[in-house]
């Protein structure tokens, strides 16, 4: 029987790992398709209890879990205060606490060292076929939106921006950055040379697949998560980290084009002009200042629910914080940074009390997305934050 549950439990931890591939091909399958995501995390759920409903009282015990309910104690209020339709707070609630299943779960089902050994490699490998097929789209030139890039300023140089099987370049290097710190981490604990090269040349292709979606977030995100980790490891390596990045960008001109376009004068007036990023930042932040308690409601303002029920007339808000402060007001941010923070934080106390890499690169990986957050609206993709919740249930769950 011990067999049969491990077993079970890799499948499910395969399935999450390789989420971006298994969505990309059921997607297409009628019916199934619109629905196999919340058979997924359901049926892992009846599974995790079944397995681990002893350690269900445990989870009150668990301060992720506490501040989660925090939020959605805050998130029901702004509800309550704000009078507005129940299916866009519905849909937005949602897209928030069904991927936290998976930290439930996760918790629940305890998984073994080989188990959390098996998910990582698996992770580090889906997220390089991903790298590797953005390399691709890049070298045959896979035509891509115009709207993705400045037409001004980048479109005769950048022509074609990765995005993989997820259709989105910002997406793509969510997924990627969150596999960087992990790839890292197998490559200097593996003793076997083969091994090394191994995750060696899957770390390459996240690196060049991360490069080439263009996503100055996922950059900022990702790059930051190595220098932070290495930083701890060696001060040294993590200096020589940036200083490396920073020839790159100099002497790589796509590259140093993309980060210099951000300051340049031109770019800063269109995105302060009506529907551009800073401005709807600005927007998102004046709104959270004239409902500093509740917000104006879940679902209101700058999220997927907020533009399906006619709330909010322009693109995403482009940053999960502001977004959750526009919407929920102080007492919604402050528990909401709670929330999906404790999990790095945990990693860190807990690698500063046990000097083990895992604690300090897994901590490094939440962090990558943690940053990312502020300038893109990650958690409404529900295969990335299923997996941001996965790892960060394994600093409740990893003892070494």
């Amino acid at each position: 029987m011990d067999k049969i549950n491990s077993y079970l439990r890799k499948i499910f931890l395969f399935i999450f790992a390789f989420y971006p591939w298994v969505n990309y091909f059921l997607k297409k399958v009628p019916k199934l398709g619109s629905v196999w995501d919340d058979l997924l995390i359901f049926a892992f759920l009846f599974f995790s209890i079944l397995l681990g409903y002893r350690r269900l009282k445990e989870l009150l015990n668990l301060p992720t879990v506490l501040f989660g309910i925090l939020f959605t104690t805050v998130a029901i209020f702004s509800f309550v205060f704000n009078n507005y339709l129940f299916l866009a707070f519905q849909h937005q609630l949602r897209l928030f606490l069904e991927p936290f299943i998976v930290f439930i779960g996760i918790y629940l089902i305890n998984p073994t060292k080989s188990e959390v050994e098996f998910y990582l490699k698996t992770l580090v490998i889906s997220t390089a076929l991903l790298g590797f097929h953005g390399i691709y789209q890049y070298i045959v030139k896979v035509p891509t939106p115009a709207m993705w890039v400045d037409k001004e300023l980048e479109r005769s140089s950048i022509y074609t921006r990765a995005f993989s099987v997820v259709n989105s370049p910002n997406i793509l290097a969510g997924y990627l950055e969150i596999g960087l710190p992990v790839a890292v981490y197998l490559i200097l604990e593996k003793k076997n040379n083969l091994k090394k090269a191994f995750y060696s040349v899957l770390t390459l292709g996240i690196v060049f697949g991360l490069f080439l979606t263009f996503s100055r977030g996922g950059w900022i995100g990702g790059f930051s998560s190595l220098f932070l980790a290495f930083l701890v490891v060696s001060p040294v390596v993590g200096i020589g980290l940036i200083l490396l990045l920073g020839i790159t960008l100099f002497n790589v001109p796509i590259l140093r084009l993309r980060v210099f376009s951000l300051i340049d004068p031109s770019y800063i007036q269109k995105s302060l002009e009506a529907g551009g990023r800073l401005f709807r930042w600005k927007y998102g932040v004046g709104n959270g200042f004239e409902h500093p308690l509740f917000g104006t409601g879940l679902g209101t303002f700058g999220g997927s629910a907020a533009q399906k029920y006619g709330y909010f007339s322009y693109t995403s808000m482009d940053s999960v914080y502001i977004n959750v402060f526009a919407e929920t007001g102080f007492l919604g941010i402050v528990s909401f940074l709670l929330w999906v923070f404790y999990g790095f934080v945990n990693y860190f106390i807990k690698f500063l009390d046990r000097r083990k890499s895992i604690y300090l690169f897994l901590g490094a990986s939440l962090f990558a997305i943690l940053v990312h957050m502020f300038v893109e609206n990650l958690f409404n993709v529900w295969g990335l934050t299923s997996n941001f919740w996965l790892i960060s249930a394994l600093s409740e769950v990893i003892d070494e």
